[in-house]
């Protein structure tokens, strides 16, 4: 990208387009404005954005997701962030899968749009030569913030904590520090692929999964592995994602690997993020107490669980357990406190 990013801004209320053009003015933007899905088509069909930010309403008609499909198909490199004063989880959802970046509630506070603005071009530079690993780190777990956590909060620093215990088990188990570089970028994303299963309704269910609903969740392995495998540098990144819920016995999913069939990340990786689930209050359960969980994988050796693993894992749950339990309710917390205070910006 050479120069000023090109935005385009699409809302047919004037006082809308005049505050938010001012706003993305001054954050070092060049700027096209358009007050009708008529005009925002013309201008993607004669010009290249590099983001282009709709309103989804005009004058009661559904336009912006006209506008999102236009962008897709003439400009697959543009982030799309879709604004609405009538915001809904499932449409939010929806617009997320259909391509757009982001949706925000109207009014929009330009601060928090230009700081997403910014992001979005961040992570449209996944490609890029020379992209520095903590670099590709803080892109991903942006995605993974900005899409499934927001979707069930309960999941709230999941990722992070699975990626810094993955680093730590890794070493134990003799992984070198090039595959321990990857792996922290799969256990950053490894539930990255829930986002695009059909019905996220029982991510956050208080009951047990049916079995149509279990076998519905069981596609996010593949899912998270096929949507992130495009990048070039992330081919065994996807490989470990993939495998992360696989089990040793070979009862795990989606392609029922057994033993060291399944890579020894891949291994390392299944382990932590069962161990940070089980620590974690979800909808449907309370958090487990350190005794429970350490019970738990002593049965579980040689059944889920690579049992050298275990002999690796289990030191550091008697070292670090206690504050390792925790975490989730510290992270949920921070996280709950920052969605309200933009929430309370936004509005």
């Amino acid at each position: 990208m050479v120069g000023r990013p090109r935005i385009l801004i699409v809302d047919d209320e004037p006082r809308t387009l005049e505050l938010l053009g001012r706003a993305l003015a001054v954050g070092d933007f060049e700027l096209e404005l358009a007050s009708s899905a008529r005009s925002a088509l013309e201008a993607l069909r004669r010009m290249r954005f590099e983001a282009v930010v709709t309103d989804v309403y005009f004058e009661g008609s559904n336009d912006g997701e006209e506008i999102l499909r236009a962008s897709r198909e003439l400009q697959p490199h543009a982030a799309v962030v879709l604004m609405t004063g009538q915001p809904a989880l499932e449409t939010a959802v929806q617009a997320i899968k259909g391509g757009a970046y982001d949706y925000l509630q109207k009014p929009i506070d330009p601060v928090v749009l230009v700081a997403k603005l910014q992001r979005a071009l961040r992570e449209r530079s996944l490609d890029r030569a020379g992209l520095a690993f903590n670099e590709l780190v803080e892109i991903l777990s942006g995605m993974v913030a900005n899409t499934i956590e927001r979707v069930d909060p309960y999941t709230a620093g999941h990722g992070e904590r699975t990626r810094r215990y993955c680093d730590l088990l890794a070493a134990r188990c003799g992984v070198d520090a090039a595959a321990r570089e990857k792996l922290e970028l799969a256990a950053i994303t490894h539930d990255y692929g829930k986002i695009f299963l059909d019905d996220l309704c029982f991510l956050t269910k208080p009951g047990p999964l049916t079995p149509a609903e279990y076998l519905a969740v069981q596609r996010h392995p593949a899912l998270g592995a096929e949507r992130l495998g495009r990048h070039r540098r992330l081919r065994e990144v996807c490989q470990w994602i993939e495998e992360h819920h696989e089990r040793w016995d070979g009862t795990g999913y989606p392609h029922r690997k057994r033993g060291t069939a399944i890579s020894l990340p891949g291994r390392v990786l299944c382990v932590v993020e069962v161990f940070d689930s089980l620590a974690t209050k979800r909808s449907y359960k309370d958090a487990w107490g350190l005794q429970k969980v350490l019970d738990f994988f002593e049965t579980q050796r040689e059944q889920a669980f690579d049992p050298d693993i275990l002999d690796q894992f289990l030191p550091l749950l008697q070292a670090h357990g206690e504050e390792w339990m925790a975490r989730p309710s510290s992270d949920r917390s921070k996280r709950r406190s920052s969605a309200n205070a933009e929430g309370a910006a936004v509005s």
